[in-house]
């Protein structure tokens, strides 16, 4: 079972009845995704909040819903010292909460929602910009915001758009057919699955049928699978991005460059058969992570050797020390 969240903040103390009316705020409004917030302080002035582990998971949509539907924003609207109630009490305590939850936080938008109404994101786990969008679209599916068509409709753009941007397609020109975009992206390595580019392919194809009116109401089952599948795939993407900006690891206080993939270092002892059998499987892609041949593995591949001892990467000793090292850091 998850254990629960405990945070601490201290407020300035000309503010400490302005903190305490927020939190008291965010206890009421929490209880429409079933979610217990409760609250106590010392004398200090320092608040402790607590939330149940077993709520945590609601905790995320909570978050989420009261940035989409202004919620801070027209809490704040009441308050006489907006501004500073806004940098001092609520951006701490909304940050708290987002950063102990989501991955991936954005604290100048959210200070600018605070103040100006925009809808910015809470936050999430995908980094990879689009993959980021998609999460939007697939948090305000979740959350009612938005129709099935609708979400069809805005993901078949954003596939669209992500596969342009990734064949590097001259802005201002013409792009090419969908099918032929699928195609083109299969050459590149893009859409390195057949899967993947059937699922892309059944998004535009939906669009397609919505946009002649023939088709709108889509199953909610089908779409939830749609929508899952596709979270899936930028899980991928999100991960592939982060792998190869993440060029080296350090051991020790000592940088080594990761080993990719189609250039391990072959055993001196190594048989004619084995160095024949190795050329031809690194012509595929990794049966593991799916990169290919000149790419780093994604985080956890069993594939990658460590640049440091050679072994297997993911449970060799270097990275078990390694990992205690960043735990305690974190800790």
């Amino acid at each position: 079972m998850q254990q629960d969240l405990k945070l601490s903040i201290t407020p300035p103390v000309r503010l400490y009845q302005e903190a305490k009316d927020f939190l008291r705020f965010l206890r009421v409004a929490a209880l429409k995704h079933s979610v217990t917030i409760s609250f106590s302080t010392d004398d200090s002035g320092t608040f402790t909040i607590i939330v149940p582990g077993k709520d945590c998971w609601n905790l995320d949509s909570f978050l989420q819903e009261i940035v989409l539907h202004r919620g801070l924003y027209y809490y704040l609207c009441g308050s006489i010292n907006r501004r500073e109630v806004a940098k001092l009490v609520v951006a701490p305590v909304f940050e708290a909460l987002r950063s102990s939850r989501f991955s991936v936080t954005y604290p100048v938008q959210i200070l600018r929602h605070l103040l100006d109404g925009t809808a910015h994101w809470a936050g999430g786990e995908l980094l990879e910009s689009t993959a980021h969008e998609y999460e939007i679209l697939f948090q305000k599916l979740n959350l009612k915001e938005i129709s099935g068509y609708e979400f069809i409709r805005d993901t078949d753009d954003l596939l669209t758009q992500w596969m342009l941007q990734s064949l590097k397609h001259p802005k201002g020109t013409q792009s090419p057919p969908f099918k032929n975009l699928l195609g083109l992206c299969a050459a590149a390595n893009v859409l390195r699955t057949k899967e993947v580019r059937k699922l892309f392919d059944k998004v535009h194809s939906l669009r397609t049928r919505g946009l002649h009116r023939l088709e709108r109401e889509i199953p909610d089952s089908e779409i939830s699978k749609i929508a899952q599948d596709i979270y899936s795939t930028f899980e991928w993407i999100d991960d592939y991005s982060r792998s190869q900006n993440e060029k080296t690891v350090v051991f020790e206080g000592k940088r080594y460059r990761r080993i990719r993939y189609g250039k391990e270092p072959i055993p001196r002892d190594a048989s004619d058969h084995f160095k024949t059998v190795w050329a031809a499987v690194i012509t595929r892609p990794c049966h593991d992570c799916g990169v290919v041949a000149g790419e780093l593995h994604l985080d956890g591949c069993d594939m990658e050797r460590c640049p440091r001892c050679d072994g297997q990467y993911m449970c060799c000793d270097c990275r078990i020390e390694q990992d205690k090292v960043e735990a305690a850091d974190r800790s």
